[in-house]
């Protein structure tokens, strides 16, 4: 070969060469970008769904709103339907059920009908699909004091350790629904980080790295200063549909007034709290089929314009406001949807024979962003 030939040949392989790492490192980039742009998006699952409550599946529900009435009929709790809400949820991109937990007492909550879909969920030849985590759901009714606390971080401690229990940093996530239901039960805050440090001793003693606690908040400085006096290590929430109502004088509001004012709402939590957060988008609220003398709820506010455009919007918004907030979110960009089955309220993903295609509106805005 002649000096001529070896140099051409010698530039043709640096020229290669040169090609082929950056081809690498370009298709790095874009893998990790996408990585960066992904969330892990959950829905709270709500299982009034068994017949045993008869409130929840009202005569109001049944014939004024039919359209809300899922594909599988009104009663979901069974183990056949909870496989299918678990592929059909999975299917639409979400990660993760938040399952509402109730403990009706200590010789109750283990037969709790509430419970009884994370009961199949766990039973499911199709876990592995998805996660979970618990929303303690302390409310009236199903308060937890200081005599119950041994008992419930037993149950959470178990409910810790199976496969599929989801993470933050590590430690399993532990939803708490009211603040201040638990500072009333157990005396005061300090009774409330004392019980703490002893779930986090007992769960790093059973094997674990310890328990991830959030609170769910409101959004005012007094509920997020009373949940880091508290010693919660993350902020997040449930139902926000105050936030879309505030200051409205109609009975029926757009449904894009929830969209603004969550991420207003998202913001304000980020910029007060130094605490990580995790953001609720409120799919929908219109709790008529559940009016009764005490809520009023025939003449409250509610929103209009639940579609699959309107989730589609609901979504792609939050997914849009964790990323310009990944310093504040969680490390798993983690991010929860009100809700999977809130049908009474009107917030619901559940397939239907005659509504609107809302999980088609999900997986657009997931494949979108």
């Amino acid at each position: 070969m002649d000096s001529t030939s070896f140099f051409s040949l010698k530039k043709s392989i640096v020229f290669l060469w040169f090609v082929i790492v950056f081809v690498a490192d370009h298709s790095l980039a874009n893998a990790q970008g996408n990585r960066n742009r992904e969330i892990k998006l959950g829905a709270y699952y709500f299982d009034g769904w068994t017949g045993r409550y008869t409130q929840h599946i009202s005569p109001k529900l049944m014939n004024s709103f039919a359209e809300r009435k899922p594909k599988w009929g009104w009663i979901t709790s069974s183990q056949k339907i909870v496989d299918q809400q678990i592929l059909a949820a999975s299917g639409a991109g979400l990660s993760f059920f938040s399952f509402c937990w109730y403990y009706s007492g200590k010789d109750k909550y283990k037969g709790e009908p509430l419970n009884n879909a994370l009961k199949f969920f766990q039973k499911s030849a199709y876990t592995g699909k998805m996660q979970y985590c618990l929303m303690v759901a302390n409310h009236k009714g199903f308060e937890i004091g200081k005599e119950d606390w041994a008992i419930v971080q037993a149950e959470w401690i178990r409910q810790f350790k199976t496969a599929g229990y989801l993470k933050v940093d590590d430690k399993p996530l532990l939803i708490l629904f009211s603040v201040q239901s638990l500072i009333d039960n157990l005396g005061s805050v300090d009774s409330v980080r004392s019980a703490f440090r002893t779930l986090k001793t007992a769960a790093i003693s059973s094997g674990l790295n310890g328990v991830t606690i959030a609170a769910c908040v409101s959004g005012d400085k007094r509920s997020i200063s009373q949940a880091e006096e508290c010693g919660f290590d993350i902020l997040t929430g449930y139902n926000e549909h105050n936030a879309g109502l505030a200051s409205k004088t109609t009975q029926q509001i757009p449904i894009d007034s929830m969209q603004a004012a969550e991420k207003r709402l998202w913001s304000r939590v980020v910029k007060t709290s130094h605490l990580n957060y995790i953001p609720v988008s409120t799919l929908n609220w219109d709790p008529r089929p559940w009016s009764a003398p005490n809520n009023k709820y025939d003449t409250a506010p509610y929103f209009v314009g639940y579609s699959e455009k309107s989730v589609y919007k609901s979504v792609s918004g939050m997914v849009s406001w964790m990323g310009k907030h990944a310093a504040q979110i969680t490390h798993e960009k983690i991010g929860i949807l009100y809700a999977w089955n809130e049908n009474g309220e009107g917030a619901y993903l559940t397939p239907s024979v005659k509504g609107p295609d809302f999980l088609r509106g999900l997986q657009k805005a997931l494949n979108n962003n």
